[in-house]
């Protein structure tokens, strides 16, 4: 079947299979969309590619229209993280686009009201956006997949488009049209990848985040080694790895938190609060942030590391917060604060991270440590 054959059967099957609610493997309709869409843009993505092809008709229930996705997997392997190129059908059956869009889930995390998700979204975009060249009748407002409220993943969906095609499902180009287009997004795809000035969604997301007042004493407990993972293939581009410094916004938002928690510990073990320093505040860098007390009364040295997610499962410390790491010893402790721009945020304290003989594999001796706090198993 060509591209051309297996859209338009999937539009004109799919009113009959959405009315079955629930999403059934043996239905041709869940064949089109899930096996054959995907095996004939395989045809077409050139060999020795790294990417993944995935069509959906929902989990569980039926989605409103179907989806069919192409993922580099430099970037992300699933539809709910970074970015990626994608068939979407409009829920009326009128529109065909073919898009690279944003993974709604991690916005739908740190935006719950809806239009301030919307604007995320397409501030994002924007963003992105400025790096492709307009041209080949590219769209770069937002989709229209008749979506409502209700049908919310199309209704994210059409926010989430960086630049897309457009079809009219009532008079769709031939198949060598369909397949020049496609090429041509996923060469599309791959310059995007590539080009040294694309930010990462953290980075988007934590632009578009602002820092939450803190309602709340953070949750503080000891560092607790992480269960090994299983060893994946590299690219999976989850963020899972810290390899870059996090933005001022986040980092600024994680030291005051540890900051103030800090001044509240001090007070309540009776010393003096202002042997609280905050030194990077100052401009100083002398392998941690922030200098405090314990409760025996000795100066500690605090390293912060913030994430606007939930978890740390890997970062990087500098050569010269290691040596200072090395230089104090157990006195030395490194804070992961997690949720750093939400109004709960978390602290875990590694003390000593250069005893902890279980953590980290050297990236570059000179330059930067990689520690790794959920190591794979030996299974590789």
């Amino acid at each position: 079947m060509s591209l051309n054959e297996i859209i338009h059967d999937i539009r004109a099957g799919w009113a009959a299979y959405r009315a079955e609610g629930t999403v059934s493997k043996a239905h041709p309709e869940y064949t089109r969309v899930v096996r054959d869409f995907r095996r004939e843009l395989e045809l077409h993505i050139g060999a020795g590619r790294s990417y993944r092809i995935e069509g959906s008709t929902g989990k569980g229930n039926i989605t409103s229209a179907p989806w069919v996705a192409t993922f580099d997997r430099s970037v992300t392997n699933s539809a709910t993280q970074g970015f990626y190129l994608v068939y979407l059908f409009s829920v009326d059956l009128r529109r065909l686009y073919l898009s690279l869009a944003f993974g709604t889930t991690q916005f739908g995390e740190y935006f719950t009201n809806v239009q301030e998700r919307h604007l995320a979204l397409r501030a994002a975009a924007a963003h992105v956006g400025a790096l492709i060249h307009p041209g080949r009748n590219l769209h770069f407002e937002p989709l229209d997949l008749a979506a409502e409220p209700r049908d919310r993943m199309h209704f994210d969906y059409e926010q989430s488009s960086i630049v897309a095609i457009g079809y009219d499902l009532d008079a769709l180009p031939d198949d060598a049209h369909l397949v020049t287009d496609y090429v041509f997004m996923l060469e599309l795809y791959r310059d995007l990848v590539a080009n040294p000035l694309l930010p990462n969604l953290q980075q988007l997301l934590e632009a578009e985040i602002a820092p939450a007042a803190v309602q709340a004493e953070p949750n503080v407990k000891l560092f607790e080694p992480r269960a090994p993972r299983r060893a994946k293939g590299s690219g999976s581009g989850n963020g899972r790895y810290r390899l870059s410094k996090e933005s001022k916004k986040v980092g600024d938002a994680g030291e005051q938190i540890v900051f103030d928690y800090e001044i509240q510990k001090v007070r309540q073990l009776g010393f003096d609060e202002t042997e609280v320093r905050w030194l990077a505040r100052d401009g100083e860098t002398p392998g941690w942030d922030i200098t405090s007390l314990n409760a025996a009364g000795e100066t500690i040295y605090i390293e912060v590391k913030a994430s606007v997610g939930s978890e740390i499962n890997g970062l990087l410390i500098t050569a010269k917060e290691w040596a200072a790491a090395f230089e104090h010893g157990p006195r030395y402790h490194i804070y992961l604060v997690t949720d750093a721009l939400k109004t709960t945020p978390a602290i875990e304290i590694i003390e000593g991270p250069a005893a902890l003989e279980d953590l980290g594999h050297l990236a570059a001796k000179t330059a930067v440590w990689a520690l790794d706090l959920a190591p794979p198993t030996a299974d590789r």
